[in-house]
């Protein structure tokens, strides 16, 4: 069995300081991921090497647009979340748990190898949650030569993140709404310490692609959606966005977002960030990548392959000037 690796004591209970929900709990308390169990005064992650889903996909699913666009990865995922999403669209692994097997870090490295993809995704539930497992694979996978990459909510505190940022290549980091309201009331998490990982992210040289999931009554007020990109610009307006259509999840029943609003939330976005996605929009291929310099098509795609067309490196081949990309050598 593996410890916690970020956890404090006061007497017979326990603080998970892997995150900032900081659940306490006392011998036999299960947190609130589902990931992390008090056995016989020992904190152990119950979720270690535990496999949810395994399958090797596009790593435009993920969905990452700027790096290594073409490429296939190995997606893994958990059990379990540190938030509890109204809208969940994996709510089945998140909320719920399916049936896992074991696949020991070393074992994850061999399948990865085996397959011939770039690395690893940690995706569909939680990958934070998976702290230890995701370190002691992700170091081995850096070992190797292969990549990793952590599709989260950003729900982490520093110090975790930190550690992880060592055995990091990319991020996209789902943001759930530009209120704290909305992030307490239908996610269970606070806004403050998702900008924070995103900051940190950024810092720290990682590549990093947001996702912003258009929520019908949620999040379709075009000011909100103004006021997300300017917070995203203000940081780096390299950043690529991708604006997703909400479909009724979980227990949450508003109908799908508005295919026209869409549109203008995507309208907004591209006058102010460089790189905008909204595959799920009317009368808009948003898919394909374009040089914010003089508008050469760079990458296009279609829902199963991309063709790198207008890339040299990370530059536009017509202007030359730098496309924020990471690609092969």
């Amino acid at each position: 069995m593996v410890e916690v690796a970020f956890q404090s004591r006061s007497g017979h209970k326990i603080r998970c300081d892997t995150c900032p929900v900081y659940c306490v709990l006392e011998e036999g308390e299960i947190g609130s991921c589902s990931g992390r169990q008090v056995i016989d005064g020992k904190f152990i992650a119950t979720n270690y090497a535990q496999i949810s889903s395994l399958q090797v996909e596009p790593i435009e699913k993920k969905p990452l647009y700027h790096f290594y666009p073409g490429s296939e990865i190995v997606s893994i995922g958990p059990n379990g979340c540190n938030m509890s999403c109204s809208w969940c669209q994996n709510w089945q692994i998140t909320q719920n748990t399916s049936p896992t097997r074991v696949i020991m870090p070393t074992e994850m490295a061999d399948i990865v190898d085996s397959l011939d993809g770039i690395g690893i995704a940690y995706t569909y539930a939680e990958p934070l949650i998976w702290f230890e497992y995701v370190r002691d694979v992700g170091r081995i996978m850096h070992e190797r030569g292969l990549l990793n990459v952590f599709i989260t909510n950003g729900y982490v505190n520093a110090e975790p993140l930190r550690e992880l940022l060592k055995i990091a290549d990319a991020f996209n980091v789902d943001i759930k709404s530009v209120s704290d309201s909305i992030y307490r009331d239908h996610c269970g998490g606070r806004i403050q310490d998702v900008h924070r990982s995103i900051r940190q992210i950024h810092a720290a040289g990682k590549h990093i692609e947001i996702s912003h999931i258009l929520v019908s009554n949620v999040s379709t007020d075009l000011k909100k959606v103004e006021q997300l990109v300017d917070w995203i610009a203000s940081i780096d307006t390299r950043i690529p966005l991708h604006l997703t259509r909400y479909i009724p999840a979980n227990h949450f029943h508003e109908p799908p977002t508005d295919k026209d609003f869409i549109v203008k939330a995507y309208e907004i976005a591209k006058s102010k960030l460089d790189s905008v996605y909204a595959k799920d929009a009317s009368s808009l291929d948003g898919r394909d990548s374009y040089c914010s310099s003089c508008g050469e098509v760079l990458v296009k795609r279609d829902e199963q392959s991309a063709e790198l067309l207008g890339l040299d490196g990370d530059k536009c081949r017509n202007c030359g000037s730098s496309a924020y990309f990471q690609n092969y050598e």
